[in-house]
């Protein structure tokens, strides 16, 4: 089971105000409230909001904002959208309102407003018919509950509670759970609700937090490719680390890191032999891993050559670190990483492209050797050109230079092994010559 939670207004629309209190906060209080309790007896939340703004909301465009919350809703396919609001014009008590009555929707509203009345004792108003937006274009069946009045004393005495809204919480949760046919459990102290959440952060304001990445990463890519925002970064709240960013100037033509790869290990070697006869013989350990990981692993060999120099090295790296990404080497004479063996390194630089590239943890089996795999902002770097200033600073052309490498691999038109292996030992000789030996 799936529901939508839709904290009623925010933003710009404050909703009804009286007594020093605005609508809009007191909703998202409530509905932050029942989120985790929901989650706890099972069902899966998605909140439209949990900061001032909803996803892809429109400034002073009310009717723009809550076509946002809808398509929030059918997006994420929920089973059930419940808005939450609080009332105002002269009266007392509580109410739910439905489109029409004789459907499911009418049977949610009598469940919850059930619970709702029970709370403080006050006036039961009934479930009630109303013609709005969030109950009217939602294909699934949705209900909107009004709690209380904010401009009556006696209900916003009981609204400036903490404890009270708690209860309206708890009131929605137990009509929400019975609506499914869940028998209501009331999270225990000694097992505390997971707070880890899910940002969604659109042109720079944050508009949600979900329960799952997955939903956070979907909610952006909605938005970005809707036109609602033009960038959309997943954070998440545990340490405020984005784990995803997505643009609008997304770029089909650029490389993708992740995919599979055409070249074969031969054409690597060979032209990576062209160029250091010496080299060791670590292709099969790009093959082998990057297969693993679901890495393009032919561009990260272009990548390494690139990185070491036709692994001859010459720079701060020394080859005895089999560091071939330049992992952790950050300048002013610091190194980098040391890795045991050189299928380690090079699982280690495979590792920390696929942090830069997708969200998703590593493969079951695959061991992390990545020092720094956690310092990654994850997704940010679907494409090889996205690496430009991230993986090398200031990095201009630094992917298209890597593409380049790898085009020229591809060229490479792949002797028998025989003969290869003569142009290795002549090569050698004519080496070790060269040096004196």
């Amino acid at each position: 089971m799936k529901v939508c939670i839709d904290p009623g207004h925010g933003g710009y629309d404050p909703g009804a105000v009286g007594n020093g209190m605005k609508e809009k906060e007191l909703t998202l209080d409530i509905c932050l409230k029942l989120k985790p309790l929901l989650e706890y007896n099972g069902i899966s939340v998605v909140l439209t909001r949990d900061g001032d703004y909803a996803a892809g909301h429109y400034e002073n465009d009310q009717k723009r904002d809550l076509g946002a919350r809808v398509t929030s809703a059918e997006s994420e396919k929920v089973d059930l959208f419940v808005s939450i609001h609080i009332n105002a014009g002269g009266g007392t008590g509580v109410e739910v309102f439905v489109i029409d009555t004789g459907g499911r929707a009418e049977i949610a509203a009598y469940k919850v407003l059930s619970y709702l009345v029970q709370v403080g004792e006050w006036r039961n108003r009934g479930v009630k018919t109303q013609n709005v937006m969030v109950l009217r274009e939602t294909s699934m069946p949705a209900i909107l509950t009004e709690n209380g009045f904010i401009d009556k004393d006696e209900d916003i005495a009981k609204l400036k509670e903490t404890s009270f809204r708690q209860a309206l919480a708890v009131a929605h949760a137990k009509g929400i759970c019975e609506y499914f046919g869940i028998v209501y459990k009331e999270p225990i102290a000694s097992q505390p609700i997971p707070d880890v959440l899910y940002r969604v952060i659109l042109d720079g304001k944050q508009t949600m937090a979900l329960s799952t990445q997955e939903s956070a990463i979907n909610q952006v890519k909605i938005a970005v490719d809707n036109g609602l925002a033009t960038k959309g970064v997943v954070q998440r709240t545990t340490d405020s680390v984005n784990v995803f960013e997505y643009r609008t100037d997304q770029d089909s033509s650029k490389t993708l890191i992740m995919g599979e790869e055409a070249i074969s290990v031969e054409q690597c070697k060979q032209f990576l032999l062209k160029y250091n006869p010496e080299a060791p013989d670590i292709i099969p350990f790009y093959k082998k891993n990057g297969e693993l990981l679901g890495i393009r692993w032919g561009y990260a060999v272009a990548q390494m050559i690139k990185e070491t120099g036709y692994l001859k090295f010459g720079g701060i790296v020394k080859p005895e670190q089999n560091n071939f990404g330049g992992i952790g080497a950050v300048g002013n004479g610091v190194s980098g990483a040391i890795f045991s063996s050189q299928e380690k390194g090079v699982l280690a630089h495979l590792e920390h492209l696929y942090a830069y590239a997708s969200t998703e943890p590593l493969p079951s089996g695959v061991e992390m050797v990545d020092p720094r795999f956690g310092l990654v902002t994850r997704g940010s770097c679907q494409n090889w050109e996205d690496l430009n200033g991230r993986w090398a600073v200031p990095g201009d052309g630094y992917g298209e230079s890597i593409i380049g490498l790898y085009q020229q691999m591809t060229k490479e038109i792949v002797s028998d092994s025989e003969e290869v292996s003569i142009i290795k030992k002549i090569s050698k000789i004519i080496s070790n010559y060269l040096k004196g030996k």
